[in-house]
């Protein structure tokens, strides 16, 4: 029996060949993707081709590493790519495809260059959405520029473009439809990298810690943690920020007691900084399915969250963590109280629908998942 060809589109960590990605907490790469590529090398049934833009090449490089084949196809600024209508990536991405000559083609992220590939090849196409750049927009979460402009206005573009659109969450399913009711989408939800499997819950009994990982902003909801920090001035507890210079600048703005700035972490600094912390807190105001609350429970941690994205769906209110709703200083206080109420309710909260969860965020079930569409494309 052949192989079915697929042409993946991404911006693939290639670092995570060479042990793990990097700059975790803000800024980082599509840390789902090199676990991935990990399962994928099992399924032998499939000829797996990563394409990725890379401006720092000339001519188009092709290593294979985990029986797949992944090219780095040279490209041009991000923002002229964009100025150009996606012209200059449209041409190279296409030249690989047709060097290719995939069954399907698959493309990742409207905030990325990747699906504007799409309309170019005639056969079965899959568009995969990273963040809902739409529904961000009409938050106020985005900034004010006109690259981001220009990636809102494509999103609905690149949705009508495909075949079969996945989402990793019931959540941004949900905003895929808001743009078009008839878009054949599914729910494959992006599994978390083995090495988080492997890593033992020892939560510090001496210094307990909140962490938080991710960038700053209004999308990301930290004004409202940082307001929610300064109602419990007495607080036994420090937090923990890991992220980008913007989330740094706010910690400094907000001046605030028993806060510790850990900057963009490796994956081997992320897990120990949550094999350590008592819980994690995620006040955003709108995520996809963000990727730390799964790594978060599979290695055990209660997780504080708002119904605002794919959490809603990862948290089990009062069980495994606490939901913050409505998403507000006073509420989400009371939520960093109650789940930090004592060691023992971090731990039960923590093992709470543990195993299950370890379980829901496979790898393995992420790639079985692609791979059925595939089959069913090709």
């Amino acid at each position: 029996m052949s192989k079915i060809r697929i042409a993946i589109l991404a911006e693939f960590p290639l670092s995570a060949l060479e042990g793990g990605a990097v700059g975790r907490g803000g800024g980082q790469g599509c840390t789902w993707l090199p676990q991935l590529a990990l399962a994928f090398e099992n399924h032998h049934d499939l000829e797996i081709h990563w394409v990725i833009l890379d401006r720092t090449i000339h001519r188009t490089v092709v290593v294979e590493a985990l029986g797949q084949f992944f090219h780095r196809v040279p490209s041009v600024r991000f923002s002229l790519d964009l100025a150009l209508n996606y012209l200059p990536a449209r041409i190279v991405l296409g030249r690989e495809i047709r060097r290719i000559l995939p069954d399907v083609v698959h493309a990742w992220g409207a905030e990325l260059i990747y699906p504007a590939a799409l309309r170019d090849f005639k056969g079965p196409r899959v568009f995969s959405l990273q963040g809902s750049l739409t529904e961000y927009q009409r938050i106020g979460g985005l900034p004010r520029d006109w690259r981001w402009r220009k990636m809102v206005a494509s999103e609905p573009g690149f949705i009508l473009s495909a075949t079969v659109v996945t989402a990793e969450s019931s959540w941004a399913a949900e905003r895929v439809r808001e743009l078009d009711p008839a878009v054949d989408c599914r729910i494959v939800d992006y599994g978390v990298h083995p090495s988080f499997y492997a890593t033992p819950w020892t939560p510090d009994r001496t210094r307990p810690y909140v962490l938080y990982v991710g960038g700053g902003g209004y999308r990301k909801g930290t004004d409202v943690l940082f307001e929610s920090l300064a109602l419990l001035k007495d607080r036994g507890w420090d937090i923990y920020f890991a992220g980008d210079s913007d989330l740094e600048q706010e910690i400094i703005t907000a001046n605030l007691p028993r806060t510790q700035y850990l900057g963009l972490l490796h994956w081997e600094q992320l897990l120990k900084a949550l094999s350590k912390a008592s819980c994690l807190v995620v006040p955003t105001r709108g995520d996809t399915g963000p990727t730390v609350v799964k790594e978060a429970r599979v290695v055990g941690l209660p997780v504080i969250g708002t119904l605002h994205g794919g959490l809603r769906d990862y948290i089990r209110h009062g069980e495994s963590g606490w939901i913050v709703n409505p998403l507000d200083p006073p509420h989400l206080a009371e939520a960093l109280v109650k789940v930090m109420a004592s060691t023992e309710q971090v731990l039960n909260m923590g093992h709470s629908h543990h195993a299950e969860d370890r379980e829901f965020f496979s790898p393995e079930r992420t790639a079985a998942g692609f791979s059925a569409i595939y089959h069913e494309l090709a």
